[in-house]
């Protein structure tokens, strides 16, 4: 890992799987599973990024520049959640009597250097008299499932002790897929990293809270969520991108899919569009979970590292 400033453009895949859970329950219709408009299991990016930051706040905290700004935060004395106002004042060491353009040159300054997910995400950062909008460097496409799961919702209930020998029941409701394959796109500007000083170290932690993050995820709403492939082409110039690299990805056959196993994952237009800019790609970095059916057409891919790299790729492990 190292300070350098991310200085090329990336374009990330990352497949992973869920199995009777909800990866990301909708407020608006009673928290069932996000679906769209033909039967397609969809989580937002907002949900990708909190998992990355949940990694991050459980693993990270104790490190320099390592803090991480969109969180609840609890105020002390009063109980209270922390307006984000707050948390720049607190973040900052001042208080709401400071110069607002000597507060404004520290958040545009001092900030990103501090927390993680500005210099990863970027922030809009409401502050009165000083407010400020970073545009993230890494940025992610609403994920869309491969196949079309099942929803199912099943009854809890729960007790609460009103008295001795006394209880207070309530019934309610959680709603799960059987199983979701999910595909995420994700691009990294090298223009927006130099804005916010996004470091190489910086973007080893992403893909760590992406993979561990995932594996993380263990309330019971977000139970049984494993990463199964994270793909990164980075790019030779500056400003350089393939795009849409989540249309080239789906699956032999989505029906009656339950499990990874029987998930036959076709990458026939991916290969075919990666080895049409093959000069433009410096390497590909590559994470592999177990269990992947992968295949070019009918060519089975045992080794997706050794096949990429037999056809004149540099493939490398971006957390080694």
């Amino acid at each position: 890992m190292t300070n350098d400033i991310v200085d090329r453009r990336r374009e990330l895949l990352f497949l992973y799987d869920v199995t009777d859970s909800n990866p990301n329950g909708d407020p608006d219709n009673e928290n069932l599973p996000r679906m769209d408009l033909e039967g397609y299991n969809i989580v937002t990016d907002v949900r990708l990024k909190r998992t990355i930051r949940d990694y991050w706040l459980k693993t990270k905290q104790d490190k320099p520049n390592m803090q991480v700004l969109v969180q609840r935060k609890i105020e002390d004395k009063k109980g209270s959640i922390l307006s984000m106002e707050n948390l720049v004042y607190d973040a900052l060491k001042e208080t709401m009597k400071t110069d607002k353009t000597k507060l404004l040159l520290k958040i545009i300054n001092d900030l990103p250097k501090i927390f993680i997910d500005i210099r990863c995400f970027g922030a809009a950062l409401t502050v009165k008299g000083a407010s400020h909008s970073f545009t993230g460097p890494m940025q992610f496409a609403i994920g869309k499932s491969l196949n079309k799961p099942t929803i199912s919702t099943h009854t809890i209930t729960t007790t609460f002790a009103s008295g001795e020998d006394k209880g207070a029941g309530t019934f309610g409701a959680f709603h799960i897929v059987d199983y979701s394959l999910l595909i995420f796109h994700g691009l990294l500007c090298e223009q927006n990293a130099k804005a916010t000083k996004m470091t190489e170290s910086d973007l080893v932690n992403l893909y760590e809270g992406l993979w561990y993050g995932t594996k993380l995820l263990n309330t019971r709403s977000k139970f049984n969520h494993i990463p199964r492939l994270l793909l990164s082409v980075v790019s030779k110039e500056k400003e350089f991108q393939i795009g849409g690299l989540d249309k080239l990805v789906s699956l032999a056959d989505e029906n009656a899919i339950t499990q990874i196993t029987k998930a036959k994952i076709e990458l026939k237009d991916l290969i075919k569009r990666l080895e049409e800019y093959k000069d433009n790609i410096e390497k590909i970095e590559l994470l592999i979970g177990d269990d992947l059916q992968l295949q070019n057409g009918n060519t089975k891919i045992d080794d997706l590292e050794k096949y990429l790299k037999e056809k004149g790729f540099t493939v490398v492990n971006p957390l080694e």
